[in-house]
């Protein structure tokens, strides 16, 4: 989901296997598909009354529901995907776009076409991480109850978040998150880059199968409704993860709270990517952010769980990419600071709140 510079979840290769770290596994290691700083002196956050739409809380409490869209240069793309959320029925309450920095004609888009939405403008490419991260903030502070979580290249399918407020409406206790099918660009084949990973309790996927559903343990930013009042109690999506797992993370934290669940009944589309074994500078947010992922982990270690163990996995799939590499020096310099601030610094914990208060803007 998130494939430009600077803004991203899976990279644009085929993953190594490591069922301890990636956010979607092959089904033989467990994982099953379920059918920078902030330059604080540019954002521009314009808000909105928020839409009443008709959205149904647990057991036919109210709720309202944000739109979370995080942008990034990537005009054409988030036309689509702001028209499929505002064509959902019911509505959601309000569609917070929170832009990246974008200088390709994006916020005149919104400005122009989308005037309903708010939208936030952080002022620097802060990766997809920090946009998500800014996003369930501003959403948490708006007092929404969900927040409904993509990137500008996901298209929501029609009636695609019907099925989830149906799922919350129907549960006896508010799940940590619904994740949505992702399918390719056509909405006909699996994207393999963005598959839930299936709950191996049995207790869970009983209270999953009586809604219809699949108990997951993680899913991606593709259109996963977020459980705001259980992240409120918790640390924001890691903002320093900038692109590619920081999805994963946070939504294993959210499982870990309570239960993930996975819609067959609700579909997003979204572009597969082409297989590129030259990760260049990335390679260094790969390794960095495995290695987090592991740190971060509830799951008991063992000696292939552990963190030397991965760390010396990593190397060992670095190595096979040299070949391909253009710039060698680059990939020498991506695997070593992978390996040093992934084993030796960890993310920044920020509660809800921490962000608005850190840059002296309000909501």
């Amino acid at each position: 989901m998130r494939g430009t510079a600077g803004h991203g979840t899976e990279p644009t290769w085929a993953f190594p296997r490591l069922n301890w770290a990636l956010p979607s596994l092959p089904v033989d290691s467990g994982g099953l598909a379920c059918l920078g700083s902030l330059d604080r002196s540019r954002g521009v956050g314009r808000v909105q009354e928020p839409r009443r739409g008709a959205s149904p809380g647990t057991k036919g409490n109210r709720l309202t529901v944000a739109a979370v869209v995080v942008s990034y240069n990537r005009r054409d793309l988030l036309r689509r995907c702001l028209s499929a959320i505002d064509q959902q029925v019911p509505t959601v309450d309000e569609i917070i776009v929170v832009d990246n920095g974008s200088t390709d004609g994006s916020l005149e888009l919104v400005r122009k076409d989308f005037p309903q939405a708010t939208l936030f403008e952080t002022g620097a490419n802060v990766g997809g991480a920090g946009g998500f991260a800014w996003g369930v903030e501003l959403a948490i502070a708006k007092g929404h109850d969900y927040a409904w979580l993509m990137d500008d290249d996901a298209e929501p399918a029609p009636d695609s978040f019907a099925p989830l407020l149906k799922v919350v409406e129907n549960a006896d206790s508010a799940p940590g998150f619904l994740a949505s099918i992702v399918k390719d660009e056509e909405g006909v084949e699996l994207n393999q880059g963005h598959l839930a990973v299936v709950d191996p309790n049995a207790e869970h996927q009983l209270a999953a199968r009586a809604l219809g559903c699949l108990a997951v343990t993680q899913a991606t930013f593709v259109g996963v409704l977020v459980n705001l009042k259980l992240a409120a109690t918790m640390p924001l999506p890691h903002r320093d993860f900038f692109i590619w797992f920081d999805d994963a993370e946070y939504t294993r934290r959210l499982a870990r709270n309570s239960l993930g669940f996975c819609v067959p009944e609700s579909v997003v589309r979204h572009p597969a990517k082409p297989a590129n074994p030259d990760m260049a500078g990335r390679l260094f947010y790969y390794v960095r952010n495995n290695l987090w992922l592991t740190k971060l982990s509830d799951v008991p270690a063992g000696v292939t769980g552990s963190i030397a163990w991965n760390a010396a996995y990593l190397f060992l799939y670095a190595l096979r990419l040299y070949p391909t590499a253009k710039s060698k020096k680059i990939w020498a310099a991506s695997l070593a600071r992978g390996l040093r601030d992934g084993l030796l610094r960890s993310p920044e914990n920020i509660m809800p709140g921490g962000l608005i208060r850190e840059s002296g803007r309000t909501s």
